[in-house]
């Protein structure tokens, strides 16, 4: 190993790691001791004990009391103080903005939905943040979750809604607001929340397919990590070819403008079951999951007979149904909660 190719760590940086540790170990047990996170983080006790006076010193963290004690002296215990920082998560759709706010523990506080901002512009959207900050001054993170894709908290594609377009949301609003800002995609976040609730799994591919009012969209998983591509495209599946002639889109643009309802839920499920297909023979995902507001149990069996004609059976993921709207806004509240806790 050539340690000069190792990365210098100074002392601010490692310091900064070590109180990370402290707070994820505290947002997931509540109240520990400094043993207790000693031993749950790997950290020297007089290493953790430093941190942790340095933390109660800047109200990060509160002393709750005594706890048990094993023969000696009891110990002090301690917890994340909720009134120390607070996050805003934000979920922006053609009709609505949904806004979260939560404080440092991670519990929501607050919840409001306001008019749609992506068809207004920038303008509307900074006016809605302003007021959720000026009531809640301890307010540090800003997370959005847009239908669109998104390149480093800028815009590169989200058709539908030019005054947002090449829109650098990361940049603008941490200069604007002075806050640490995460930008996703809005079915990449939905399937981090879906991965978390389930209980996360390094093995684990998912595909989160949504048709949605803004078109289709999927969020992706392979090997417990997000895939966003290249140039952030991924998930795009309205362009994926799916005939000579037609992409997804298009296939779905046909089937809704069929009239007979059977007829067009039958051109609906060969669409969907071409794109499993497609999904399989790809990724190979474990579980493709669908928005049970669009897709029935019923359809899951009619699609996987269909997409078991174009791919062999014992390769085809398992098909479920989910709650996206919970899915999409855990997501935004993990993500949240992730930034708040890694903030420095």
């Amino acid at each position: 190993m050539n340690i000069l190719k190792q990365p210098f760590v100074n002392p601010k940086m490692m310091g900064e790691m070590i109180r990370q540790q402290i707070r994820a170990a505290l947002y997931r047990d509540i109240e520990s001791t400094k043993a207790e996170l000693a031993q749950s983080t790997g950290i020297s006790f007089p290493t953790i004990s430093k941190a942790l006076d340095e933390m109660n010193d800047s109200g990060e963290v509160l002393l709750m009391g005594l706890g048990l004690s094993s023969g000696g002296r009891r110990p002090k215990t301690y917890k994340l103080n909720p009134d120390y920082m607070t996050g805003l998560a934000v979920c922006l759709e053609k009709d609505f903005s949904f806004y979260l706010i939560l404080n440092y523990e991670g519990d929501i506080i607050g919840r409001e939905t306001l008019s749609g901002v992506l068809q207004a512009g920038p303008e509307l959207l900074t006016e809605q943040i302003g007021t959720f900050l000026a009531r809640f001054p301890s307010m540090h993170v800003l997370t959005l979750g847009i239908p669109g894709a998104v390149n480093n908290g800028r815009v590169s594609h989200m058709p539908g809604y030019e005054r947002f377009k090449d829109f650098n949301f990361g940049a603008f609003y941490e200069e604007r607001f002075s806050l640490r800002v995460q930008v996703e995609n809005d079915m990449n976040t939905t399937v981090i929340g879906y991965y978390d609730r389930i209980g996360s799994d390094d093995s684990l591919s998912l595909v989160y397919l949504y048709l949605g009012k803004n078109g289709p969209g999927a969020g992706i998983i392979v090997n417990g990590h997000v895939v966003r591509g290249g140039t952030f495209f991924s998930g795009e599946v309205s362009y994926v070819p799916l005939s000579d002639t037609q992409n997804f889109m298009q296939m779905l643009d046909a089937a809704f403008a069929i009239q007979d309802s059977n007829e067009s839920r039958s051109k609906l499920m060969e669409a969907i079951s071409r794109l499993v297909a497609v999904f399989t023979a790809t990724i190979n995902p474990h579980i493709i999951i669908f928005c049970s507001s669009e897709i029935t149990k019923l359809d899951l069996v009619q699609i996987r007979n269909r997409s078991a004609s174009f791919v062999p059976e014992e390769n085809l993921p398992n098909l479920v149904v989910s709650d996206w709207e919970q899915d999409y806004f855990h997501g935004l509240h993990q993500l949240t909660v992730s930034s708040m806790l890694a903030a420095d």
